[in-house]
């Protein structure tokens, strides 16, 4: 079941890279857990991000870059707050990974 362009639901609940086929996590729960994680100043997203977050925010504010172990390719891009614990989490319903499963 495809996800989104980079990653895909594979029909024994693990996810891999649409690209490559590479493993990426062995849960919806936690789809990049394989992942390439890569943290820089959020300036560094290009010259669209210009301001120094510190303007706006008390918070230090990062780039975070997720990329696929076996191909490289870019799996998802988000700029937050540094002292959250972990990349941004997000799974599918349970009902959809049954629909899905039987679809495959």
């Amino acid at each position: 079941m495809k996800i989104d362009d980079n990653a895909r639901l594979r029909t024994d609940g693990t996810i891999a890279c649409s690209h490559c086929d590479h493993p990426l996590g062995a849960s919806v729960g936690d789809p990049f857990a394989n992942a390439i994680r890569r943290e820089r100043p959020s300036r560094d997203a290009g010259p669209g991000v210009r301001a120094e977050p510190s303007h706006f925010t008390d918070r230090p504010i990062g780039l975070r870059q997720v990329f696929c172990p076996g191909c490289y390719v870019l799996l998802a891009t988000e700029i937050a707050p540094t002292d959250e614990p972990s990349y941004r989490r997000w799974e599918l319903q349970d009902q959809c990974l049954g629909d899905a499963r039987q679809d495959i």
